[in-house]
């Protein structure tokens, strides 16, 4: 079906053009009949001396150009129909066979792409000719406006689709929201990844950016980092900062395992050579054919051809997509244990909506004028606090149905990738799925540094993309009194614990419609920015009574949440009594 209907548009200008010669020449026969001449204008014009003496020149010279229509729409489907059988042959020819398509897809792509341009170049000429002549033969005039229009929008069309064309067939440039990390400054992530690369016998990355998508990819693509000139050329390891919070060292070895697990062995030209090519070819022909005005005619054969081109290959890459992923999973298994490449795979899918749910609350932050300090360790909070643990299991079997995200290939369920590693989804310990404090994040050096600069850059791209920020700050402090007060209570002992951050939010939702959970859990990640708590109750000097009274029930809650109020704890509750009733508040006795 997809190839009757590229072979269809390929064909519709030439048997446009093939038409209207056809009417064009049958209309002069006509004229030639009617005037009483015993010959057909082929045969006129087939003599000279005849053409002379009746002074036909100037409809031969017409002639002349319906016969050059003909030939050019004759030839230009003809070479149509050839390229897209080409494809149907090639595909046939390379199969599977990773080896076989490396070398023939990206030459055929050059190839492709050089015949399509001189089509389009030769199909616009058609048209433009076309409307001509239609014209000429149907009104016996023609518009100058008209044909310039289809004219300049054929050539127009024309150049745009070639400069396209030719830009598929290079290196792809892929922006990347993220901060390459210096080798110098950060060797423990460097030997890191070399130590696994030397042992997979694979390709050391050349470069490491480090960004905030929930994500792991090694690409060869021409990388750009956004806000930045940077262009990083050569193989590019991408590093995931929330999921190396959440990731234990064996979970990031099986991780970068299976990336780099794509660049050894029979698999390097493949993901050199083809996939960029390909991922290109998918990437680009959305650029096509924006326009829906005379140029929209001149790209649709081109852009029809191409989209069958990779839906042919589609089928090719489908296969080899699953074969390339449980190989690289088997170089994962070299790299650390199976456990530890099912774990990450389990946790990607249980947590990767908590990074959704966690970028819109810093964008609905956004919206009041409050801006978020550091995503990636609120995402390691939210995963390590806000997670049910009673609804894993349950949770989990919609994960194993679930593929990773990945920039350029298509991975397999991971249920799948997972029996495929020997073992069974419903073996994994739950407990190995929670947050613990073994994690990764410190193969980065000076990470927290880097998480708030990616924090400020990911705000940035959100205003960028239209989010509105208030110009005038809110004036309504009591939220942020609130949450700063619980965070002083939770961090009072020396250690955050899930039950008094629980307790804490819920309260201070209920107290305030203003209390910000981000902004609460910040104050817990960054207690310098925590406010004194005289500078706090101060705030509180016009409150009412009951108002003073609710947040010194509200602490005390928080303290009791773990059953058991330590000395700090009730330390800092009688500081805060002391400082209310020095205010000259009423009673602030909670016994």
């Amino acid at each position: 079906m997809a190839f009757v209907k590229s072979l269809l548009v390929m064909l519709l200008i030439p048997i446009l053009g093939f038409a209207l010669a056809q009417w064009v020449t049958s209309d002069i026969n006509q004229d030639l009949r009617s005037s009483g001449a015993d010959l057909t204008v082929t045969q006129l014009c087939a003599d000279a001396q005849l053409v002379q003496s009746t002074g036909a020149r100037h409809l031969c010279s017409r002639v002349a150009h319906m016969r050059l229509v003909r030939q050019a729409s004759i030839g230009s489907g003809v070479a149509g129909v050839l390229l897209l059988l080409l494809f149907v042959t090639t595909s046939a020819m390379a199969g599977a066979d990773r080896k076989k398509i490396t070398r023939i897809f990206p030459p055929l792509v050059v190839f492709s792409l050089l015949t399509l341009a001189v089509l389009v170049l030769v199909q616009g000429a058609i048209l433009t000719y076309s409307v001509y002549l239609a014209e000429i033969t149907a009104f016996g005039s023609y518009h100058v406006y008209l044909i310039a229009a289809v004219g300049i929008g054929a050539l127009l069309g024309v150049g745009s689709l070639i400069k396209a064309c030719f830009s598929l067939a290079g290196k792809r440039e892929q922006p990347i929201l993220g901060k390459q990390l210096a080798r110098d400054q950060h060797p423990a992530l460097f030997s890191f990844a070399k130590a696994i690369a030397e042992k997979l016998g694979a390709r050391e990355p050349d470069h490491i950016v480090v960004g905030l998508d929930p994500n792991f990819f090694v690409t060869s693509a021409h990388v750009q980092l956004i806000g930045t000139n940077e262009e990083l050329t050569g193989e590019t390891l991408y590093l995931s900062l929330p999921l190396a919070r959440i990731f234990t060292r064996e979970e990031i070895r099986a991780v970068i395992g299976h990336e780099l697990g794509h660049f050894r062995g029979k698999d390097t030209m493949y993901s050199l050579r083809f996939a960029p090519v390909y991922a290109g070819l998918t990437h680009g022909i959305n650029t096509l054919g924006a326009s829906r005005d005379l140029t929209a005619i001149v790209q649709l054969p081109a852009r029809s051809v191409l989209q069958y081109m990779i839906e042919v290959f589609h089928r090719n890459v489908s296969t080899i997509s699953r074969q390339r992923e449980f190989e690289a999973d088997k170089a994962a298994m070299e790299a650390a244990p199976a456990q530890a490449l099912a774990t990450s795979l389990l946790k990607i899918g249980l947590y990767g909506n908590a990074w959704n749910g966690l970028q819109n609350a810093v964008v609905e932050r956004m919206g009041k004028r409050k801006f978020t300090r550091n995503m990636s360790s609120l995402f390691a909070s939210i995963v390590r606090y806000d997670v049910n643990t009673q609804k894993i299991p349950e949770a989990i079997n919609d994960v194993a149905g679930q593929t990773v995200s990945h920039p350029t290939d298509s991975h397999p369920p991971t249920a799948i990738r997972i029996e495929q590693a020997g073992l069974r989804v419903e073996d994994i310990n739950h407990e190995d799925l929670l947050v613990g404090e073994d994690n990764s994040i410190d193969l980065v050096a000076d990470h927290q540094a880097i998480e708030e600069e990616l924090t400020a850059n990911q705000q940035k791209m959100y205003v960028a993309m239209g989010v509105q920020v208030p110009t005038a700050l809110d004036q309504n402090q009591g939220g942020t009194v609130l949450a700063a007060l619980g965070a002083h209570m939770v961090l009072a002992d020396g250690s955050v614990e899930p039950e008094e951050v629980d307790l804490a939010e819920g309260i201070g939702q209920h107290m305030s419609e203003l209390f910000d959970i981000i902004e609460f859990r910040e104050f817990c990640h960054y207690p310098d920015s925590l406010p004194a708590i005289d500078e706090l109750l101060t705030a509180l000097a016009q409150a009412s009574d009951d108002a003073k009274t609710a947040v010194m029930q509200y602490l005390k809650a928080i303290a009791e949440a773990d059953n058991n109020t330590s000395p700090q704890e009730q330390a800092l509750m009688d500081s805060v009594a002391v400082l209310l009733a020095r205010e000259g508040n009423a009673d602030t006795d909670v016994d």
